[in-house]
């Protein structure tokens, strides 16, 4: 939804000019307003507008109405900066401006949705509160009056990050969403100053922060991966705020965050559970129960509204649900599904636009799709990388390309399919854990099914009843040590319980980041109704025996959907997943390019000699890698002033698009 920012500098006040400065970074996340707030402790907060504040903002009669402009006063300063640059979803008006305050004692920099925020404000209404607007965050600054932290927190379903000014208590309250869905990074120092942003890029800007890459964790980066969850980032003395938790400040007593969970995954369903048809008809049942009405919330919106469709279950599933949703409150406008498809010759392998058709003539909707072209890929890869902030696995050009359509075709805001894989067990590595622990006669029944039904699947299999068989024997520890040994990366030893919550905790947080970034990149806000908590609690619950069952993975979203969706769809066998045909790319057309960036890239090369990486013999993932890192340098290090690259609605697309 928007972008914030904020310093707190107690000894050396920051100059509002430089706040705006940060906030600008962010004028993607938030190309429709501006505003600021500072707060010298002696007195009431000063409001300031900025250049992109509408002149509506300053002339309606707000208790948050600007006072002043930067530009009239860009060395005015204070100890507390909060700023905001809003992208307009909920409650268009100038009402809906930040900072917003309640009561003269609360004030907020806010990005993300409580999407249950009317009932919430129903609630709060029934207790006393009053309200000026249709705003989610002045329902959220009541929750938090009414409640605390704590219990607010723990009422609200959405997604978010935000800071709240207390200048009664002289507290500053941090908050970030259950899952992190919503990016929040800081920057704190030994004088307790705090720096805060939805993106790494706008810290850069403040003074305070003198740029430096970690060398470790970009030699940790190229080995493993990206790891989003952890609170340490690529960027020396940058870390990121932990999804799930709160925190407060003391503005009069200032020393580190010390954030405090306000919820934790609920424990894991018996594993021992057999197949019930009717119990599986049940769960079927009360998921799409959940998963209708965590779409309905996350229709909530004041803007155009669409789907990212990549052709598989879990897309289609809220393509399906959005659809039944919009039909059911009789609203006429025609659905709206945006897809990059690949139908050229040489790039088929990644292209899923038959699914995406039978998709669209079932539901009725209006296709949107769009093909990137190679050629385009190396401008596009510097834009990306630079929303990223940090580098990612691979080009995420599908992802990139498919929200550049979303804007261009004026779409503010999506309902897509991230976290279903992890909640419901839909990758084929679980296999393996199911196997390893199923009781035995569950896992020879599976084993059966699974080498009748699918080919390719004999090597799962036999890890899978081989693991079954050695953990009987010789325990857990024996299975882990081999898998270790024999270096087969997922390790089937966690029960199948254990591998969903070990991803849910740590790869889904690097999609997470893709989602938000690329989204927002192009001024889109992505809404993912899997990750509503309810559902989250509730597959949490649901056991083994109902998410791989007959040879499936994933198998009660295939049941629950049969019927709804097609029935190639539903019953896919070849999961690709917002495919890119980076092979064909870089084996081929850009392989002499891929080839030249590496070699130019003395940082890159020097990462690559500490992690015992070898760049002309390393597989493409790892050059690919390698790639992200050079350019990422390039781009936040060795570029004079860090210009980085233009984001936002005005971005040129390049690549052929298909008419709807």
């Amino acid at each position: 939804m928007c972008g914030i920012v904020l310093a707190f500098t107690p000894r050396a006040p920051t100059a509002v000019a430089t706040v705006a400065a940060m906030a600008y970074a962010l004028r993607h996340r938030g190309p429709d307003d501006e505003g600021f707030l500072l707060f010298d402790g002696m007195g009431p907060p000063r409001r300031m507008a900025g250049d992109d504040t509408p002149r509506a903002v300053a002339e309606a009669p707000t208790p948050w109405q600007p006072q002043g402009l930067v530009a009239d006063e860009p060395g005015r300063a204070a100890p507390l900066v909060m700023g905001h640059r809003r992208l307009a979803i909920v409650d268009l008006s100038p009402w809906g401006h930040q900072p917003m305050s309640r009561a003269g004692r609360w004030h907020i920099v806010y990005n993300g949705e409580i999407y249950n925020h009317p009932e919430l404000r129903a609630e709060l209404e029934s207790l006393g509160h009053a309200f000026l607007t249709h705003s989610d965050t002045e329902v959220l600054l009541a929750a938090l009056a009414q409640w605390g932290p704590q219990q607010a927190l723990s009422r609200c379903n959405g997604m978010w990050a935000f800071a709240v000014l207390d200048t009664e208590r002289r507290t500053l309250l941090v908050a970030r969403d259950r899952f992190g869905v919503k990016p929040l990074y800081l920057w704190q120092a030994d004088d307790g100053s705090l720096l805060l942003a939805s993106e790494i890029k706008a810290l850069l800007v403040h003074p305070r922060v003198r740029a430096a890459a970690s060398a470790g964790r970009c030699v940790e980066f190229l080995r493993a991966g990206p790891r989003a969850w952890d609170t340490a980032t690529e960027f020396e003395g940058i870390t990121r705020f932990p999804a799930g938790h709160w925190a407060e400040l003391s503005l009069d007593a200032p020393a580190p965050l010390r954030p405090q969970p306000f919820w934790q995954r609920p424990p894991a369903a018996d594993a021992a559970e057999p197949f019930d048809a009717r119990r599986a008809d049940e769960l079927a049942g009360r998921y799409v129960e959940l998963l209708d009405d965590a779409v309905r919330l996350r229709l909530r919106a004041d803007v155009r509204v669409g789907t990212a469709l990549s052709g598989g279950l879990d897309s289609s599933s809220i393509a399906w649900l959005v659809n039944r949703s919009l039909r059911r409150d009789g609203r006429g406008e025609q659905q709206e599904v945006f897809s990059s498809v690949y139908p050229g010759e040489g790039v088929r392998v990644a292209d899923e636009s038959a699914f995406i058709a039978r998709v669209a003539r079932q539901l009725q909707v209006r296709s949107n799709t769009i093909e990137p072209r190679v050629d385009d890929v190396p401008a596009a890869h510097e834009r990306m990388v630079w929303a990223l902030d940090t580098p990612p696995a691979n080009t995420l050009m599908s992802s990139w390309h498919t929200f550049a359509l979303v804007a261009r075709r004026g779409v503010v805001v999506t309902l897509d399919g991230q976290g279903a894989d992890e909640e419901l067990a839909g990758y084929s590595r679980y296999l393996r854990n199911w196997l390893v622990h199923a009781p035995l006669g569950a896992a020879l029944a599976e084993a059966r099914a699974l080498l009748g039904a699918m080919q390719g699947f004999g090597a799962a299999v036999g890890i899978g009843l081989g693991g079954a068989l050695l953990r009987r024997v010789a325990g857990r520890g024996a299975v882990h040590a081999l898998a270790r040994h024999l270096r087969m990366g997922a390790d089937p030893s966690p029960t199948l319980a254990q591998a969903l919550a070990d991803d849910f905790e740590t790869h889904l947080r690097n999609l997470l980041l893709y989602a938000d970034k690329t989204a927002m990149a192009w001024s889109v806000e992505s809404r993912m109704p899997f990750m509503d908590y309810r559902i989250v609690q509730f597959l949490a619950g649901v056991p083994p025996a109902y998410k791989i069952h007959g040879g499936w993975t994933k198998w009660l979203g295939r049941h629950a959907t049969a019927g709804h969706l097609p029935d190639q769809v539903v019953w896919r066998r070849d999961k690709m997943g917002w495919a890119i045909p980076e092979p064909v790319w870089f084996e081929g057309p850009l392989r002499s390019w891929l080839a030249g960036k590496l070699a130019a890239s003395a940082f890159a090369t020097d990462v690559a000699r500490q992690a015992g990486v070898d760049p002309a013999a390393a597989p493409l993932s790892q050059r690919l890698r390698l790639l992200n890192l050079a350019t990422w340098h390039r781009l936040f290090f060795e570029e004079a002033g860090r210009p980085g690259r233009a984001l936002g609605r005005g971005m040129q697309l390049g690549p052929r698009e298909a008419a709807p």
